[in-house]
């Protein structure tokens, strides 16, 4: 049932009265078919014209309703229509059905007085409708043989008419059809003009959406791709559904564009966009579905479209959009007008069919004059706007000039002033420059300076040591650590007491400093007993020979405290960073101090060397 109201709502034949089998004279201007019968054999196979000629009258059954009930079976449906004329002369006149997206094969034989049956041709005057002039004797009777095969259960409405009355009925139906088709292409030129002129992307939107809702007026008047390729059934019923799915994106990315909807409403957007997106990838579809399933997502996307506008208008509207009242006015009526056409189609001889074409008319032309004065009121509010940001732009620049004059004229005045100020305070400011400067140096030593040795302390250490190292990476150049400890320094504290182990620190500092000779060479106090050497550009080799002279010359050494004399050995660790690909500063000097360990482990007064990459 449901599929039988999607097909009548599209289908909507200008011809919507059906007729019946009356006398010719009583024939004025239309007549409805409502009086016929049908063929109620069933069988394996469709009859042909002959063997149907030849069933008697028990296989028909008698119709008396307006319209013609065609069966979704694959042998078709066979009526028979009882024309006569008992008036002294012929009888010329049209017999006019209306066609359906689901019909596949129609065929017209007719009967004179128990004549031979002859096949009568089909005038397709356009798709919607199926003529056959016909003529009949003076007194004389005419059966017509109609066969209708279809993809599905439908209806389908037929009638005839007197020669004078179709001529002006298609007449006029052809001047209104075109009036309104070129209506609406003249709206896209509008439009077409307007972006010109404007560079308005919404306009070119608009002139894509009015090209696409021309075309599907006219496919929905019978200018179709079936009517104009009849040979290629395949196409059948496929533009109504691409044309529907285009022009709703078409509507929808120009709702985005009008107002702003990607910053005002991103969420809201981007279900537009997806639903957009899910139209584009329906249209290739619509070649593989079943016409029944097309028709029915077409009604579903119609009505989707319909209520995310109205919700699209709800949002405009609750942020105090100007135009979002203007919105849910056209979506509610595209609403209204789909509920209408709906609705009407339940009902084969409601009113509302004779004016068809009327409703059509109307609900395309007002639906694109509210878009077109959508767009016009949007673009004038945009123009009042700027009028608006232009005047107060304007205010500003006076504003600012003024304030400008009024800053000129107190400067001239206090100029002098100013001058006499500023040398005072920039000598003030130089004087104090200098003193700064000068505490800052002072600072900078004592932050970077150990006390107790006179040797650089371990936050000098941390900064050197990062910059030599990317200098030694850059350069391709060795570098090497010295990591030393005193031997039984905490005995050395304990015995003699802590002065001793200070003056212990201070001797061995100047000793390192001595033998410092470069002046790219840091000696640097890391913590406690502990001191750590810095060599740029030094190899492994170097580094041992210079740790095994620092740890001979501090064993030859005799320190004095207090008429003691302290037996001071120290041990050394060395590392080496040779461009090892996984190396760092942190490692480097791990690798020092597993040296260092080694060298207390095995005895103390030695110095032992560890690679970086065995860690």
């Amino acid at each position: 049932m449901f599929k039988q109201l999607i097909f009548l709502l599209l289908l909507f034949s200008p011809l919507s009265e059906a007729a019946s089998s009356y006398l010719l004279d009583n024939i004025k201007d239309k007549q409805i078919i409502d009086d016929y019968w049908q063929l109620s054999v069933a069988g394996e196979q469709a009859l042909s014209i002959d063997a149907v000629v030849e069933l008697d009258n028990s296989y028909w059954q008698r119709k008396h309703q307006a319209a013609l009930t065609v069966s979704g079976s694959k042998n078709g449906s066979w009526f028979l229509i009882e024309l006569a004329n008992r008036a002294a002369k012929e009888k010329v006149f049209y017999f006019s059905m209306a066609n359906h997206p689901l019909v596949v094969k129609t065929r017209l034989y007719s009967r004179l007085n128990d004549e031979k049956v002859v096949a009568q041709s089909l005038l397709l005057s356009n798709s919607n409708i199926q003529l056959s002039h016909l003529s009949i004797p003076a007194k004389s009777k005419l059966v017509l043989y109609l066969y209708v095969l279809s993809e599905d259960d439908i209806k389908l409405t037929a009638n005839i008419y007197d020669k004078e009355t179709f001529i002006n009925e298609n007449n006029m139906s052809q001047l209104s059809s075109g009036i309104a088709i070129g209506g609406m292409i003249c709206l896209a030129l509008v439009e077409l003009l307007w972006f010109f002129a404007s560079g308005l992307k919404s306009a070119l939107l608009l002139t894509g959406y009015f090209i696409t809702r021309a075309l599907l007026l006219a496919v929905i008047l019978g200018w179709n791709i079936h009517y104009l390729l009849p040979d290629l059934p395949h196409l059948r019923a496929v533009d109504l559904p691409i044309l529907s799915a285009l022009s709703s994106v078409l509507f929808l990315w120009f709702v985005i564009e009008l107002f702003n909807l990607s910053h005002e409403h991103p969420k809201l957007a981007r279900v537009i966009r997806y639903f957009c997106w899910f139209n584009l990838l329906y249209i290739p579809l619509v070649f593989w579905l079943p016409i029944a399933t097309n028709l029915s997502l077409m009604i579903v996307l119609y009505i989707t479209e319909s209520l995310l506008l109205i919700y699209t208008a709800i949002r405009l509207i609750r942020s105090h959009n100007r135009l979002g009242n203007l919105l849910a006015i056209i979506s509610v009526l595209q609403l209204i007008f789909i509920i209408i056409i709906v609705s009407s189609s339940f009902w084969l001889g409601i009113t509302i069919l004779e004016f068809r074409n009327a409703v059509f008319y109307s609900a395309f032309w007002v639906n694109g004059l509210l878009i077109s004065f959508l767009l016009s009121r949007q673009y004038y509010y945009e123009i009042k706007e700027k009028e608006i940001a232009q005047r107060q732009a304007l205010e500003n620049a006076i504003n600012s000039k003024n304030a400008q004059n009024e800053l000129i004229a107190l400067q001239k005045e206090t100029q002098e002033l100013l001058e006499q100020h500023v040398q005072e305070r920039t000598l003030e400011l130089n004087i104090a420059l200098q003193e700064l400067e000068a505490a800052n140096q002072e600072l900078a030593r004592k932050n970077t300076l150990d006390e107790l040795t006179g040797l650089n302390n371990r936050r000098y250490y941390d900064q050197k040591i990062q910059a030599e190292f990317r200098r030694s990476k850059r350069n391709l150049t060795s570098l090497s650590i010295v990591l030393i400890d005193i031997d039984h320094f905490k005995k050395i504290n304990d015995t003699y007491g802590h002065q001793a182990g200070d003056y212990c620190l201070q001797q061995l500092g100047s000793i390192i400093k001595e033998s410092l000779r470069r002046s790219a060479d840091i000696g640097c106090r890391y913590g406690g007993e502990e001191f750590c050497l810095i060599l740029p550009d030094t190899d492994t080799l170097g580094a041992i020979e210079f740790a095994e002279s620092l740890r001979q010359k501090v064993s030859q050494t005799k320190f004095e405290y207090d008429d003691i004399v302290l037996n001071i050995t120290i041990s050394c660790g060395v590392s080496t960073y040779n461009q090892q690909p996984e190396a760092s500063p942190e490692k480097i000097f791990a690798a020092a101090d597993k040296a260092l360990y080694l060298a207390k482990n095995n005895g103390r007064n030695q110095t032992w060397q560890f690679a970086i990459e065995d860690l």
